[in-house]
């Protein structure tokens, strides 16, 4: 299973953003048969939410699909960034800045470029698989954090292998592109689907997020 490819920050630099101005929609109603966690600020692009709503159908009779993370405002962005970068920090105080900073792009998209992070552009989503019972399949065993990221990382069990292919079959089925890095993050529209299709423009820029509060179809 070969997904995604490299995505240098020059790279996504370079790709053209041609805005389209499609609106966002609440995941809440326009994607019914797909579970949005409470904490995720529940908003993508129309066809972003198109592309979702063909993925449950593809999934096994008991099986949905779960969203843990879709927009992020640059605040937000700015905050994962931050924190993982001191917690890499911790880990290899040997390390010079330019590997600490090249660790923490792999894993967040840095919010101070002209690409903008997929999950400000209303373009990517981060998606489980879960069970009928609400929990999601295993797609780790035997690793664990984030040595077990990368979506083609050598050493899964048999049935986490099996779980992960499916999720990631699924979604390229869609339509979607995969961040190699992480075998969880799909976009469709952004610098970084433009890198990893081989364009040269995008369809998406940064959004306004609308508020929290806002539920119904446009926002």
């Amino acid at each position: 299973m070969v997904t995604g490819a490299p995505e240098p920050i020059a790279a996504l630099n370079r790709i053209r953003i041609v805005e389209n101005h499609e609106p966002l929609v609440d995941l809440r109603v326009v994607c019914p048969h797909i579970v949005v966690l409470a904490r995720a600020r529940p908003f993508v692009r129309v066809r972003v939410a198109e592309m979702l709503n063909t993925v449950p159908p593809r999934l096994p009779h008991g099986l949905r699909l779960r969203i843990s993370t879709a927009l992020r405002t640059i605040d937000d962005q700015r905050r994962h960034w931050d924190s993982f970068y001191h917690h890499m920090r911790a880990e290899h105080p040997e390390w010079p800045l330019s590997a600490l900073h090249r660790a923490t792009d792999r894993f967040f998209a840095p919010y101070d470029q002209p690409a903008p992070p997929g999950h400000c552009t209303g373009a990517a989503v981060d998606v489980q698989i879960i069970d009928a019972n609400g929990a999601p399949l295993d797609m780790v065993s035997p690793l664990s954090g984030w040595e077990a990221a990368p979506t083609d990382v050598a050493g899964l069990s048999e049935q986490a292998a099996a779980n992960r292919r499916l999720l990631v079959q699924s979604m390229l089925e869609a339509g979607f592109s995969n961040c190699r890095d992480e075998y969880w993050h799909y976009s469709y529209g952004d610098s970084a689907w433009a890198v990893r299709t081989g364009r040269r423009e995008c369809c998406y820029g940064l959004v306004k997020p609308p508020p929290l509060s806002a539920l119904g179809g446009q926002c």
